[in-house]
């Protein structure tokens, strides 16, 4: 639990220093299950983004680090994107996996939706799930 709480700190300090070009995101799945979801992506470049999620259920919850290419951006961090990333569950020891996914951005407005399914092994053996469904606003750039 002590790493689940400092984790979750750390999500919330990176949310302080916006800049760039940076996306703000929210799961509505999430609130099915009476929980939050949210996420904020950097962009490092127009093909690199760094993706933190945390999500608070009842009885639990997690964090997670990606780490994003984008194979063939348009508007920069929006199309197909392959990655590896590092998170937390609070029955499970962190651990490490890849992910998959496709971000929509729209011309006009900077409204997007982001999906993406990954899979990953905890430090302890056990199965590590990565999972989003995420619609969000992005700012600059």
């Amino acid at each position: 639990m002590k790493k689940f709480i400092l984790l979750s700190l750390l999500f919330v300090c990176a949310t302080f220093s916006l800049r760039a070009q940076t996306e703000i995101k929210v799961n509505p799945l999430a609130l099915l299950f009476v929980g939050i979801g949210v996420g904020v992506e950097y962009g490092v470049s127009d093909e690199f983004g760094i993706d933190l999620n945390a999500l608070i259920i009842e009885g639990g919850g997690g964090v997670w680090v990606a780490g994003k290419y984008y194979l063939n951006p348009r508007q920069g961090l929006d199309r197909f994107h392959i990655g590896i990333f590092a998170g937390a569950v609070t029955d499970l020891d962190p651990g490490l996996g890849f992910m998959i996914g496709q971000k929509i951005v729209s011309n006009s407005n900077r409204i997007l939706f982001d999906v993406g399914l990954g899979i990953g092994r905890s430090f302890d053996g056990g199965v590590l799930p990565y999972g989003r469904l995420s619609i969000g606003y992005r700012i600059g750039g």
